[in-house]
């Protein structure tokens, strides 16, 4: 199992190693799997791509990997709220942790697959960056059979009850002033008992319906410049949809036309210029802003027509079927959309029943594989 893990990790990392006669030789060593990474970043020109920022937690993770005896139940729990075991990129950490289990996750049954989402997640994802990789047996993506993945329920917190100003009786001699109503907020407390009603959740990203679509047909909007006008096809039993795009001066026409893209469709309709659009492409904006380039966000591979684009951990949760603007569920989520340093596409917040200051990158993927955006640190929209 360790054997394996050094072989992935020498592996991965041989690209960033000058002298590949110690390279082999450290390959060949039997060496603790910390001691190991420790050692191959040291030979390579960027010991922090070996180790990551976070030195400390891709240790104590090789540790486990080394002497790993957990249940996969504990495993899935722990990688629940994250995409990578240590940082926002993945480490030697990962790679033998991925190494050491791939063989059982990869051959899981679809009902123990949908008993540990969050494993079989995490090793999906990390099947495709591990793919091509030189080693026997050689590692080949896999994807998880998302058809019966359990649907993730958001527990809202129960409300806080607030205690009245005036609950003290007045002091002795004290006049009490009279109380004034308020009746729009005590209709939630008249009539049938008082229950009170619970407390919105706020914005998540599972309400943003982003689907995989191809544009059909594309062509300048005939009154504004910098619009192009573009049939989409999502797979809808209604046909294309109208959609209006600002990328004129950032995509050439013929760059456009019969491009797969990843739609927000769940928008309400805005007219733009005499036309309406029914949706939105989202784009990635270079990390500079838009001098440094816009391009639409690409599907996986093999991608179908309206195939369903979701957060990693916000799998079987149904979108919006209209967002309503005065709610501002895209303008609340959409700020958190970027991509890493790897050009994949994620959002940057918690698990559906996480902390709200939770800060962990999850990517936007379908059962295909994960969405991929032309720049790395990019904002998406």
């Amino acid at each position: 199992m360790a054997q394996r893990s050094r072989q992935l990790l020498a592996d991965m990392y041989s690209r960033l190693v000058t002298d590949q006669t110690a390279l082999k030789s450290l390959t060949s060593s039997t060496k603790p799997l910390r001691t190991f990474a420790h050692e191959l970043a040291s030979l390579t020109s960027k010991p922090e791509a070996v180790l990551g920022e976070d030195v400390k937690t891709t240790d104590e993770w090789l540790d486990q990997v080394e002497g790993m005896n957990g249940s996969l139940e504990t495993l899935d729990k722990k990688l629940e709220p994250i995409t990578f075991l240590s940082g926002n990129a993945p480490t030697a950490a990962d790679y033998s942790l991925f190494a050491s289990l791939y063989d059982i996750v990869s051959t899981l049954p679809p009902a123990a697959q949908h008993a540990h989402p969050s494993l079989v997640r995490y090793f999906s994802h990390m099947s495709h960056l591990s793919a091509g990789s030189n080693i026997d047996p050689p590692v080949k993506p896999f994807e998880p059979v998302y058809e019966g993945f359990p649907k993730i329920v958001r527990k809202a917190e129960p409300k806080k009850e607030k205690k009245a100003k005036d609950e003290a009786a007045p002091a002795e001699g004290a006049t009490a002033k009279p109380k004034k109503e308020k009746k729009a907020k005590d209709k939630s407390s008249s009539g049938n008992g008082g229950a009170p009603a619970a407390p919105d959740s706020g914005p998540l990203p599972s309400m943003v319906d982003l689907r995989v679509g191809k544009i059909v047909k594309v062509e300048r909007h005939p009154d504004a410049d910098s619009l192009y006008l573009e049939q989409v096809d999502f797979g809808e039993a209604d046909g294309p949809r109208t959609i209006l795009s600002g990328l004129v001066n950032f995509v050439p026409m013929d760059e456009m036309q019969n491009r797969w893209i990843v739609g927000v469709c769940n928008l309400k309709p805005v007219s733009m210029r005499g036309i309406k659009s029914f949706g939105m492409i989202l784009c990635a904006t270079a990390r500079e802003g838009k001098e440094g380039g816009v391009q639409p966000v690409s599907p996986p591979e093999g991608s179908q027509l309206g195939d369903r684009v979701f957060v990693d951990g916000y799998e079987g949760m149904e979108p919006l079927e209209q967002m309503n603007p005065k709610k501002k569920v895209f303008e609340t989520i959409q700020p958190s959309y970027t991509s890493t340093d790897a050009k994949e596409c994620a959002w940057v917040g918690p698990a559906p029943n996480g902390a709200a200051d939770e800060k962990s990158v999850r990517l936007l993927r379908t059962a295909r594989g994960v969405c991929m955006a032309h720049f790395a640190g990019a904002s998406l929209s």
